[in-house]
């Protein structure tokens, strides 16, 4: 009777045990929110509900960038086409080197101000979000070659990144989803807003006589040309930049355009995506600023300065090219710059260089 007693007991003490160990609560899981620029001059930051930035999940996501664990053969990482000092492109290359020397097809974007980007990444806007456009290099196979599963089975298995995604997201088994938030809420974190441009909008600054011209070149229609124009006005003889170029103090546009490259097409840009014919040629119109550091340019890179940009709107824009946009059809025969109006309009564009953006720590390489 006793022996049975003492089992019945023991048995009650065991399952009361078993009770007070599942009410001991987890490690608490605080992450920091992550602070954004407050700027007056900024428009409000746009960020899906879904993936708040957070102190640690940003600087988790800047340790991936960097990391060539991403690739195939550990060669390759986000960074290594993505250059901090020169706006995150790639070392004025046309086309960048990746996995085994492989060469892409499309020029390097910069990488900037994504937090006012609602959707629509790369050139031919392939990729919906920026969580999504993250992961499509990796499986690139002329980008890093590797396969996500193959990723995450590495990053399993790094007692590192294991500990950094449990502080980010609270998971213990690293998967594709967390992967892409990580690196989104880096690279949305990189902003650009303390040019020589943002600086004189403030009353810290001015501009020089050359850039002021510059900038009423930039803001200024272009019209017919004519005798009893001065040809020596600038707003005369406006460059017209600003209706594809001047969305504000963002200097960006979020729509595809065809700009009249070649009349021949030899990349069908956003139609390749779409498959949609009148999205032939089509290309995404990047911002301007930091334009100065990131040649060559166009989607191609065949321009290896702005002045050879500039002169391209001048004289060689192909106006038999299909879908080109009608704005381009505004240039034609009626836009004249001279020289020193030339120079002055690059001069202006290169008043849109942020030193701070192309120096700061926060967006550096981790590992150095």
């Amino acid at each position: 009777m006793n022996k049975l007693v003492f089992i019945l007991f023991l048995f009650l003490g065991l399952y009361a045990c078993k009770d007070v160990v599942n009410e001991i609560p987890d490690t608490p899981f605080n992450t920091t929110a992550y602070s954004f620029a407050n700027d007056s001059l900024l428009h409000p930051v746009k960020l899906r509900s879904d993936n708040i930035p957070t102190n640690e999940g940003v600087h988790l996501g800047r340790m991936l960038f960097y990391d060539p664990i991403l690739s195939a053969d550990s060669s390759q990482s986000c960074g290594s086409c993505h250059m901090q000092e020169l706006a995150f492109t790639d070392n004025g290359t046309r086309f960048s080197t990746g996995i085994r020397g492989m060469e892409g097809k499309r020029n390097a974007m910069p990488i900037f101000n994504l937090m006012w980007h609602v959707e629509g990444f790369f050139w031919d806007g392939r990729a919906k979000l920026l969580r999504h456009q993250s992961l499509l290099p990796i499986q690139d196979p002329l980008e890093m070659d590797e396969t996500l599963g193959n990723v995450l089975v590495k990053l399993n298995n790094s007692d590192l990144y294991k500990e950094h995604f449990k502080k980010a997201f609270n998971v213990d088994e690293i998967d594709e989803e967390h992967l892409s938030f990580a690196l989104e809420q880096f690279m949305i974190t990189i902003f650009s807003g303390d040019s020589k441009f943002d600086r004189v909008q403030k009353g810290l600054e001015t501009f020089t006589q050359e850039e002021e011209i510059g900038r009423i070149v930039f803001n200024a229609e272009s019209i017919p040309l004519n005798e009893e124009n001065d040809r020596n006005n600038p707003i005369n003889y406006g460059g017209d930049c600003f209706h594809c170029h001047g969305e504000s103090n963002l200097f960006k546009q979020r729509d595809f355009s065809n700009n009249g490259l070649d009349e021949t097409l030899t990349d069908l840009g956003r139609g390749e995506f779409t498959g949609i014919a009148s999205d032939n040629g089509k290309f995404k119109v990047p911002s301007l600023r930091n334009i100065e550091k990131t040649a060559p340019y166009m989607h191609d890179g065949r321009f290896n300065t702005l002045e050879e940009v500039v002169d391209f709107y001048m004289s060689g824009v192909q106006a038999n090219s299909p879908n080109i946009d009608a704005k381009m059809h505004a240039l034609q025969d009626s836009v004249y710059l001279s020289p020193a109006h030339r120079a002055a309009l690059v001069s202006f564009l290169k008043t849109l260089t942020d030193d701070t953006y192309l120096t700061n720590e926060k967006y550096s390489n981790p590992f150095k």
